[in-house]
């Protein structure tokens, strides 16, 4: 600019700081809008990328009302709490070949049929306790995917939110968000693990795949065996072989942490493979023991014996699942559910259910009128074998099974073997004159004992299985017993028949076969009895435990019983080992926070009894079921006046117990004398809902029969 009167141009009017920060506040300003479409379409790529839209739902599925009806007709035979069955599926689609993968529409109708037979679902965290030693849940699944795939996701969750059910995916974490879109990515799974569907376990960081494990070209699990070294020419030294393998399952552990995932509790073998199918020397380190370190139970597909969850798998740390197929019908999968529910030892005429029993004298028949004398028998055959319930009967203790024999002539016997699947099978073979008893199967079987019999075509025989000890009287007078080194889950199992015909001519046979459980035995002197008198139920120094030796996380406090965590179930019993002998008391307690219909709590006593009481109250309706912690039936229930609580009185004598609710329903039921101690438990259908608990918690001696 020109100064007027001077003609000089003049100076131009210095800049100051703020005129430097206004325009670069402008610029940054015209940045960031033309930066924000790009932005926002990358954010929305990554997002395409990373999260695969959710298939929408199709109709419910709709089944005939008559399969419906068996279907709940069938759950009233069964036990109301018993050992869960573990499901294996591996992914959802509506359009595979494969055998393993389930369209949307069959697993909805699969969740349907569960769900109307009465089944609930388990989280891991419920499935864990069971194992660890906790009572039964009431009748249950666990469903469990294999490999992590993105139909879970796409398909499987909102199936599962239609029916409020839970599952449980087994990551091979190496794999998440490779190859999309056939894995999960993990924000796939941190939405998944939002949504209090889904918890996430472990299946290998990298080993799901088959390698060679010989110089003839062998391939099998990476995980299972020990790699052949082709540039070596031998395979991986056992050190080797444990520290590949355990640098995996370290770093698989590593990548549940990294993503914000609790860390992983069970473990599931690729291809159901393990050290039995795998070339580890032996003796030596098992894949089970390794994996044992980390985890506290695997998952196989396959087992050399009956393995469903219960007390045998947890002694032996591995589980057995029901595998589910593309081709597997809700009616079929109801049935094999129902199948492998575990039941307690209680069967009038085992002989009159052929449909429950299985060969296992290896020929593939079926069928068991050459046990029972009806035939047809079997040309250039002379043994034949049966299981009962193999898979239910896993968790059999404590009874006598009993049996008639006939039609025993020379070169004939019949055999009865107890705790068939365990570690030490006992078996009694009776001839004419003879009475054999061994332990052990196969070419480990080892001869006990022999005695002489009054010689006669037919026999009398009762085996009675308690505890590690097993005796055997025949004709109700020779007596063979044996006590064994396995225990626990460890010596469970029910009872399979044979007979044998070694001349060719007629064939022995079985008249009736019942079985009745019996008492436990008493085991060593325990803590000192507590005296009811001096029992404080809320007292903050008490000894709630969920099983024998883990404490429960239920938080006691004068104000009551309040279940913790996101669980869907859980359970704490008082001081069980210093309250087991007790009798003639009366516990109360207020249920409350009954704030929906799916919610419901229960108090029990007679705690550690074959029959054990239960109380459950929701808000319209009680239920009162009895057996052992293992196996509970419903054996009476009412409706109530609907209400967010309600106050349970159980009255324990050896005679009877006596149950009161709201001082409106009174029930009885008879009793012979069990004796045990009280529990609270809690049980609700999603995450959401909060728990029910007890208040007013008190028991007394009562002056009753």
């Amino acid at each position: 600019m020109t100064d007027l009167h001077t003609g000089r141009q003049a100076p131009r009017p210095r800049r100051g700081a703020t005129h430097w920060v206004a325009r670069l506040a402008l610029a940054a300003t015209a940045l960031t809008v033309l930066a924000l479409p790009f932005y926002a379409g990358w954010k929305y790529y990554v997002f395409r990328r990373d999260v695969t839209p959710q298939a929408a739902l199709a109709e419910p599925a709709r089944l005939p009302h008559a399969e419906q009806a068996a279907w709940q007709s069938g759950a009233e035979k069964l036990p109301a709490t018993a050992a869960p069955v573990v499901l294996t599926y591996h992914d959802i689609s509506p359009k595979s070949d494969s055998q393993y993968i389930v369209t949307p529409e069959a697993f909805d109708q699969q969740l349907t049929a569960l769900e109307t037979a009465g089944y609930r679902t388990l989280t891991t965290d419920e499935f864990v306790d069971y194992l660890k030693g906790g009572p039964a849940p009431p009748r249950s699944v666990y469903i469990t995917f294999d490999d992590g795939t993105n139909g879970l996701w796409v398909y499987a969750d909102r199936i599962l939110a239609r029916h409020h059910m839970h599952a449980a995916s087994y990551l091979i974490t190496g794999k998440v968000g490779r190859n999309r879109p056939y894995y999960l990515s993990w924000e796939e799974i941190s939405r998944m693990a939002g949504s209090g569907r889904w918890d996430f376990q472990d299946h290998t960081h990298d080993l799901h795949w088959r390698g060679v494990v010989d110089d003839k070209g062998t391939e099998a699990s990476a995980l299972a065996n020990r790699l052949w070294l082709a540039d070596r020419k031998r395979d991986e030294t056992v050190e080797e072989y444990t520290s590949r393998v355990g640098a995996d399952i370290t770093r698989s552990i590593e990548d549940f942490a990294d993503h914000g995932l609790p860390r992983p509790q069970m473990f599931a073998y690729p291809f159901s493979e393990m050290s039995e199918r795998g070339n580890l020397p032996v003796p030596g380190p098992s894949l089970q023991s390794l994996l044992e370190k980390s985890f506290a139970a695997t998952l196989t597909d396959v087992s050399r014996r009956p393995l469903p969850a219960g007390r045998r798998a947890a002694a032996a740390r591995q589980v057995q699942r029901l595998e589910v197929y593309q081709h597997t019908t809700a009616r079929e999968l109801v049935a094999d559910v129902a199948r492998w529910t575990l039941v307690p030892p209680a069967v009038d005429a085992a002989l009159d259910h052929p449909e429950q029993w299985t060969r296992s004298d290896g020929t593939n028949d079926t069928g068991i009128g050459v046990l029972t004398g009806t035939g047809p028998y079997p040309a250039g055959v002379s043994y034949v074998s049966a299981d009962y319930l193999p898979t239910a009967s896993a968790d059999w203790t404590d009874y006598t099974a009993a049996a008639t024999v006939d039609r025993l002539g020379d070169n004939t016997n019949v055999g009865m073997t107890v705790r068939t699947g365990s570690l030490e099978p006992i078996s009694v073979s009776v001839s004419r004159n003879t009475a054999v008893l061994s332990r052990g199967s196969g070419d480990k079987r080892e001869q006990l004992a022999t005695k002489p019999l009054v010689a006669a075509a037919s026999h009398s025989l009762e085996v009675t299985v308690s505890g590690n000890t097993t005796r055997v009287t025949v004709d109700g007078r020779t007596e063979l017993s044996a006590t064994g080194t396995a225990a626990g889950g460890d010596a469970t199992g029910g009872i399979a028949l044979s007979v044998r015909n070694g001349a060719g001519g007629a064939w022995p046979a079985f008249g009736k076969v019942t079985v009745k459980e019996v008492p436990a035995t008493t085991g060593a002197a325990g803590p000192s009895q507590l005296p009811v008198a001096q029992a404080v139920l809320l007292d903050p120094g008490a000894s709630w435990a969920f099983a024998p030796g883990e404490s429960s996380n239920m938080k006691v406090g004068s104000d009551g019983l309040s279940p913790q965590g996101l669980a869907l179930s859980d359970y704490a019993a008082y001081e069980q080992q210093r309250t087991a002998g007790w009798t003639r008391y009366t516990v109360r307690g207020t249920v409350g926070r009954l704030n929906t219909p799916q919610v419901s709590g229960a108090l029990w006593a007679r705690v550690g009894s074959p029959q054990a009481i239960s109380v459950e109250v929701s808000r319209r309706g009680v239920k009162v079921l009895s057996g052992s912690a293992d196996n509970r039936r419903v054996v009476a229930s009412k409706a109530l006046a609907d209400a967010d609580h309600h106050d349970v009185t159980i009255t324990v004598g050896s005679e009877a117990t006596w149950i009161t609710v709201d001082n409106a329903v009174h029930l009885m039921l008879p009793a012979k004398g069990e004796t045990g101690g009280v529990a609270y438990s809690a049980y609700r259908d999603v995450t959401r809902h909060a728990w029910p608990t007890v208040r007013n918690l008190k028991v007394t001696p009562a002056e009753v029969k």
